[in-house]
């Protein structure tokens, strides 16, 4: 996992413990940016470790899509927050979290057989059991971005 300008070196979060975060995190965060305006969207996602990819469906058209067809480097992030550390004095507080930022490259998969197979790994992961198979020929109102990582960096504080 390459490390960009962490500060808090000691709250580097290890590989393993990266992957894992990204595997379990049920909402991620993609940040996109075109003509100098960035946009932050909520999304539901799937993380492929032995790939290094994220895969995001969404509708074909949209903000989201027309951004990253401008400009297709993204950032994407997940976090969780837990308790707040109340200090001796306000300065002094602290908070328990866990966070990781990814940087990559978004192409877009229009072959319906690899948009099923996206689509079938999200739906193992939010479907609650549900055992119905998404097919090729279901997929044709649904765009799956893949983000091809290039970078993740994960940080947590576990006081």
């Amino acid at each position: 996992m390459q490390q960009n300008r962490m500060l808090r070196k000691e709250r580097k979060m290890s590989e393993a413990d990266a992957t894992k975060f990204l595997l379990g995190a049920k909402t991620g965060r993609l940040g996109l940016c075109q003509n100098n305006e960035p946009y932050v969207v909520p999304v539901l996602f799937v993380y492929n470790p032995k790939a290094d990819v994220i895969y995001v469906h969404s509708s074909k058209k949209g903000r989201k899509i027309g951004m990253m067809r401008a400009n297709p480097r993204v950032c994407f992030e997940i976090d969780e927050m837990s308790n707040l550390v109340i200090g001796k004095s306000p300065c002094a507080c602290d908070v328990v979290y866990r966070s990781v930022i990814v940087f990559g490259e978004v192409s877009f998969i229009n072959d319906a057989a690899a948009k099923a197979r996206a689509l079938n790994m999200l739906m193992r992961k939010y479907g609650h059991g549900t055992s119905n198979e998404v097919t090729p020929e279901m997929t044709h109102n649904t765009q799956i971005v893949k983000i091809k990582i290039t970078s993740k960096t994960g940080k947590e504080n576990k006081k």
